[in-house]
């Protein structure tokens, strides 16, 4: 069969989800990648692209992507991980099942698995400094345990302490065969592994320890720092007379900290604090600088890389902020580079601005929304100014508005000077009574904005600048209307900005004078709430979108429904692409359907999502590519691939062309009839793989029928069985299609992968057809008989 021409054709081209869930993460020592734990499996993230490059964990392959079980094998079921560590070689993670597994970093195989031996879950795992000993700490029996993997022996179980432990720091230096443990009564616990003996216990925390540093790698390191969630930080030094540690010096910080670091040799420290601060201490002169003083972030984690010099906050909402740490003697200076974003909750809208849709702006259900650079590998930076939810976003050139639960609308603008930044103008708070659902701008220059909300309302804004200062906006109320019974779900603009257009949950969309606030039109004929209204871009027409499980397209002019599309759930949201040629449709079953208006078809349906799809946002300037999200936390990027499908199908279709041509030149030399027979399978040829056995069977060549079936893979063997089905409808044919069968199933009685012929229940299908053969053929017998005996007689 010829391969078909695309008429359009998009693809996903790049998949950005959640890739950490909270609990723990550790920094690879190149500082590359980042291990970040996530459910049932730890992620390794590449830093640069925020792109997954593999995973491990119990129902993954050696190439990190999800095992699906064949028939054959025993289904894996979810093992969730509670904690993991990392070495430069391998990766440790512990699970629920109370399993230990060890993974090869570079590989992603799994070397060991083993029973931990804790009661209750292991709650913190570590690698001792040469990586070779592994140190775990149960959730119920306040114990630690040694393990050389190695061997796959336990070394030691150490339970001189109150447990669990929280925290587990092996000394950084090698020889120094110590542990450090800090128990549930807030006490820093050291051993000496080697001898199982308890060496130091350190008390002065009253809360939480939450970060441990030693000042230098060397093995006569004498200086350790601790916080705690008490808000003090404190310097133990080591007595080597009286062979303990002390506290050198009691610094209150006031804030609830959350790590620590060394940096400069030791020269400076570095302390976390919960609500964003990073304070800088002297180690000489003890003295605290804040580094960072405004943020909008809770902090849950504090990571170093001394390869590159960069530290890490690891956000209470799984956001990761990656900042440059130039230390020396004398000060720090800290300088935000990169945000990673580890989970993105459920995706609520997004659209794009800046030049050439640059860059895409993203809300995702909390009262930060996310700027995405498309350009620089989806480099990400975290907006900060509301106080509640994001709900909606609208964007013109290099200006956005926000709106959300805050009842706020916040102003703002990309800057030139810095890339990646938006730049808040003007906000205006208790704009509405109830949440603002949506929000739309003019086109062709951002002059005045609508908002929606949820109380039914609709309030229009005439934004105006001042021309002598370039970042002077200001925006007024121009009129404020009743538009809907229901929640108002959607509000748009016309491509002339003289007509409105609103959708809500009372099942209708209504049609607005833009100017004088007068009503139009009103849009009956959906049967439940309408989600989406769109204008088409060349045509008087506008498209909604309904929980009816139905697209429609109005007429502007009459207000009568023109056509009507139908999906099998609730649309949350359509487009028009390709200048108004096609819809694109987004269902509550994370299903995305491509119409054709003319011919109302659906040419392409993508199956990326796996929950509902809130969003889509559409590239204005050229039309070749969209990104979508939803409530699975995807954001997917989409491509018009239609010129390489169909140059694909083109071509495949000329290789179709040659291969019907070479087989029917070697069927009329009768010339390699093997390579002949071959071809026919591939192009689905009955009648003329069925001419090739017949010509053996003439001869009574039987073994060269035999080598035939012999020489085919299991494919080419799936298919002949079809041709078996074909021949075996007709009388004339069953005589063939018998003997290949014998051939076929005498082959899968001695095979395991027997099952797999069964495919489309060919076994169950071609049954009738033998049996009605076979007893044709007995009765053919019978009747030969009869007459043989009846000759004889005579």
């Amino acid at each position: 069969m010829l391969a078909k021409v695309a008429e359009k054709s998009y693809a996903a081209e790049a998949r950005y989800t959640n890739f950490y869930a909270g609990n723990d993460i550790a920094w690879s020592n190149d500082g590359q990648y980042l291990y970040c734990l996530n459910g049932d499996v730890v992620n390794r993230v590449d830093v640069a692209t925020s792109q997954i490059v593999n995973s491990y964990g119990a129902g993954t392959d050696t190439e990190g992507n999800k095992k699906h079980a064949r028939i054959e094998d025993v289904e894996v079921e979810e093992d969730n991980i509670y904690c993991f560590a990392l070495s430069l070689e391998h990766l440790v993670t512990a699970h629920g099942s109370g399993l230990l597994r060890l993974w090869e970093l570079n590989t992603g195989k799994l070397i060991k698995l083993w029973k931990a031996q804790h009661k209750g879950p292991v709650v913190q795992i570590e690698f001792s400094s040469c990586g070779k000993l592994i140190c775990s700490s149960g959730g119920a029996d306040a114990t630690l345990r040694l393990w050389d993997f190695a061997t796959n022996r336990c070394l030691c179980a150490l339970k001189d302490f109150p447990g669990p432990a929280l925290l587990l720091r092996f000394h950084p230096n090698a020889l120094k065969r110590e542990i450090y443990a800090v128990g549930s009564d807030n006490t820093i616990y050291c051993w000496d592994y080697d001898t199982k003996s308890l060496l130091y216990k350190m008390r002065g925390h009253i809360s939480q320890v939450t970060g441990l540093s030693f000042k230098n790698a060397a093995a006569d390191c004498n200086q350790l720092v601790s916080v705690s969630r008490d808000k003090v930080l404190i310097v133990w030094q080591l007595e080597k007379q009286s062979s303990s540690w002390h506290q050198l010096k009691v610094i209150p910080l006031y804030e609830e900290l959350e790590g620590v670091q060394h940096l400069a040799d030791g020269a400076q420290l570095l302390a976390a604090c919960r609500n964003g601060k990073l304070l800088q201490i002297d180690a000489q002169t003890w003295k605290i600088r804040d580094l960072q003083i405004k943020t909008d972030f809770e902090i849950s984690r504090l990571l170093y890389c001394a390869v590159k010099q960069q530290l890490s906050l690891v956000t209470t909402e799984q956001n990761i902020l990656i900042y440059d740490a130039r230390a020396d003697a004398k000060s720090v200076e800290v300088e935000l580079v990169k945000q990673l974003v580890g989970n993105n909750d459920e995706i609520l809208d997004m659209c794009f601005l800046g030049d050439n849709d640059r860059y895409l702006a993203v809300a995702t259900n909390s009262k930060h929304f996310k700027l995405y650079d498309t350009e620089q590998q989806m480099n990400c930076k975290l907006i900060t100014g509301h106080t509640d939810t994001v709900m909606s976003l609208a964007a013109s050139n290099n200006l956005l508005i926000s709106v959300g639960k805050d009842c706020s609308i916040h102003l703002w603008k990309l800057s030139h000077k810095t890339a990646c930044h938006l730049q808040p103008l003007t906000q205006q708070s208790n704009c509405h009574t109830s949440t603002i659902g949506s929000v739309a701008f003019t086109h062709h220059g951002a002059t005045a904005f609508a908002s929606a909300c949820q109380d039914g309302s609709m309030k229009v804004w005439q934004l105006s600048r001042d021309k002598r200062e370039e970042n002077s906006y200001a925006f007024a109320l121009k009129y404020a209307a009743l538009a809907h019974d229901k929640e108002v779900n959607c509000v748009t603009f016309a491509l002339n900005n003289k007509i409105l257009a609103t959708a809500s949950q009372d099942k209708t969309a209504k049609l607005w004078s833009a100017d004088t606030n007068s009503l139009l039109g009103v849009l009956r004929g959906h049967t439940r709430g309408v989600w989406c209204v769109r204008f088409s871009p060349v045509d008087q027409i506008v498209l909604t979108s309904s929980s009816d499980c139905s697209l429609r397209i109005w007429s502007i002019a009459n207000f009568s429904c023109l056509k009507r599309l139908e999906q099998e759930c609730t649309i949350l949201r359509c487009e028009f692409l390709d200048h108004g040629k096609f819809i694109l449709s987004a269902a509550s079953d994370g299903l995305l359907k491509l119409w054709n208006i003319k011919t109302n078809i659906c040419v392409q349906s993508l199956d990326e999502h796996t929950d509902r799809v809130w969003s889509l946002a559409v590239s204005t300037g050229s039309n070749r590519f969209f990104y979508t999200g939803g409530a699975d936390s995807k954001l997917i990027r989409f491509g018009d691939v239609t010129e390489t499908v169909r140059n694909e199908a083109l071509d495949q279709r000329q290789e179709l062309l040659q291969q019907e041509q070479t087989l029917h030149s070697l069927l009329h030399a009768q010339q390699q009839l093997e390579k002949a027979f071959i071809l026919a399978l591939t192009l689905d040829k009955p009648k003329a793989s069925y001419d090739i056995i017949c010509n053996f069977v003439r001869k009574r060549d039987s073994s060269a029928v035999r080598q035939l079936v012999d020489q085919l893979n299991m494919d080419q063997r799936l298919a002949l069985l079809k041709h078996v089905k074909a021949w075996g409808t007709n009388s004339r044919h069953s005589q063939i299609a018998n003997l290949v069968l014998q051939h076929l199933l005498g082959d899968a009685l001695i095979n395991n992968t027997a099952k797999l012929y069964n495919s489309g229940n060919l076994v169950e299908v071609l049954t009738p057809y033998v049996q009605r053969h076979f007893k044709r053929v007995s009765e053919l017998s019978k009747d030969l008989a009869f007459m043989e005996f009846i000759v004889n007689c005579m």
